[in-house]
């Protein structure tokens, strides 16, 4: 009996340790910037994890569709998500963050605070006032830093706090995530026009990666931005047989022959840069 009872205490203290080793390990700096397009059906979520192991979630999806997918790549012991980016108010991106706000301790939040009546994002931004995270408004002359990782946002180009919008595609939070020579760039559901005014601009869209706008749609991803971006590697975030036909057959053409990546068909899409390439 006694050999039995050490035994059990032998093998629960080695439980132990085993899960503290590998919360240990799953939170050590990791010196490479992973990317995670997640497959949450017809909408878009998109996980970063810094070589400091800072976690940036833009976008989550629709409701009930994003947990599974970040339990794929967050331990149990993960509970804490830097930031998270509200690209604009539908609901095919943003109504996972409920949960999300439910579930992870959320230390700040960026979006465009653009006026939206809808419930999903009125119960997000009440989550968001009573754990008073700190909000900022995004703006193309700001940019945030997560030690050697940059996300340089580059839309909205003006303030659109609290005032309504028709068609809050247009304002679709856009930035360019840098990591030394790589770049991947997110554009939400931005739309052609606001598209060619970021083009004149003239700024540095250049990137290896793209995950297309608007999951694929023809009312983005014109040929003007495309060669602005340049990439090598698209991302299509869509559901498998969606009413809406994404990605269009128009803009698959376009794209022809570059590494069309699709959450459809693949689940949850990684990729992860050492800084001079992607993998």
């Amino acid at each position: 009996m006694k050999q039995i009872k050490f035994l059990r205490s032998f093998y629960t203290a080695l439980t132990v340790i085993g899960i503290i080793v590998a919360f240990g390990f799953a939170n050590l700096p990791t010196r490479n910037l992973e990317v995670t397009f997640l497959d949450v059906g017809q909408g878009d979520a998109i996980l970063i994890r810094t070589p400091q192991n800072q976690k940036i979630l833009v976008d989550a999806g629709p409701a009930g569709k994003i947990l599974p997918s970040l339990s794929k790549e967050l331990n149990f012991f993960e509970r804490k998500i830097d930031l998270i980016v509200l690209t604009h108010p539908d609901t095919d991106h943003v109504a996972g963050f409920v949960e999300v706000l439910k579930r992870f301790e959320v230390k700040n939040v960026l979006l465009t605070g653009v006026r939206h009546e809808t419930k999903w994002y009125a119960e997000i931004l009440a989550q968001i006032y009573k754990q008073q995270i700190p909000v900022f408004i995004a703006n193309a002359e700001d940019d945030f830093k997560f030690g050697e990782v940059a996300l340089d946002v580059f839309w909205p180009n003006e303030s659109f706090v609290a005032r309504s919008m028709e068609d809050a595609n247009a304002i679709s939070v856009s930035m360019r995530v840098v990591f030394g020579e790589t770049a991947v760039v997110l554009t939400g559901d931005l739309d052609v026009a606001s598209e060619k005014e970021i083009v004149a601009t003239s700024q540095n869209l250049k990137a290896q990666v793209f995950k297309l706008g608007h999951h694929g749609s023809k009312t983005s991803n014109s040929d003007e931005f495309l060669s602005a971006v340049n990439p090598e590697i698209v991302i299509v975030s869509a559901g498998k047989d969606n009413k809406f036909g994404h990605p269009s057959p128009k803009i698959l053409r376009r794209v022809w022959g570059l590494e069309v990546l699709e959450t459809s068909e693949l689940g949850n899409v990684k990729l992860v840069s050492d800084g001079l390439k992607w993998k």
